[in-house]
């Protein structure tokens, strides 16, 4: 067996893996994003979110499009563009739509996999499931607002950087 086979192989093994609930669990709890949730409601989201597994160069949103579901990636990295240009980078335990939760504007970016993309996945549905208990809704508020206070840093650490 050669390397990409392994590779394969160890993908393939977390993907199955994730379809049981507990190790669902125990993945999206090592997500940066989910830090500020207790593990009460984390298991609740678990139950309800759904594995999505990208190749290098789909896309997982496209600009324009509307903003009906949220993710956040597990494993692998992703390229944000907008207008047609590179403007960052998303990777593992980031988020990806978080307009999803806000409103229902559309995409303001395109987000591209770099390579095998594997992460959990909030349709509409699902997000006003989560935002009818109000404690879930006040911890996932806070954790949206941590990803995009974040987000923000990192917008304008690259303005600087421009600058200079």
């Amino acid at each position: 067996m050669n390397e990409i086979d392994d590779i394969e192989t160890s993908l393939v093994s977390f993907i199955r893996q994730l379809e049981d609930t507990h190790s669902r669990f125990s993945e999206l709890r090592k997500c940066s994003f989910f830090d500020p949730i207790p593990n009460q409601y984390l298991e609740s989201i678990s139950r309800l979110t759904r594995i999505c597994t990208f190749a290098p160069g789909d896309k997982l949103t496209r600009e324009g499009d509307a903003t009906d579901t949220f993710y956040v990636v597990m494993l692998g990295s992703t390229t944000v563009y907008c207008n047609g240009k590179r403007v960052g980078k998303i990777t593992s335990g980031e988020c990806i739509g978080e307009g999803a939760f806000f409103n229902k504007a559309s995409r303001t970016a395109t987000v591209v996999a770099d390579d095998q993309v594997v992460a959990a996945e909030l349709d509409r549905i699902t997000i006003e499931i989560l935002r009818s208990d109000a404690r879930l809704k006040d911890y996932m508020d806070k954790a949206l607002l941590i990803a995009l206070f974040r987000k923000l840093q990192g917008a304008n650490q690259r303005i600087q950087e421009l600058l200079d």
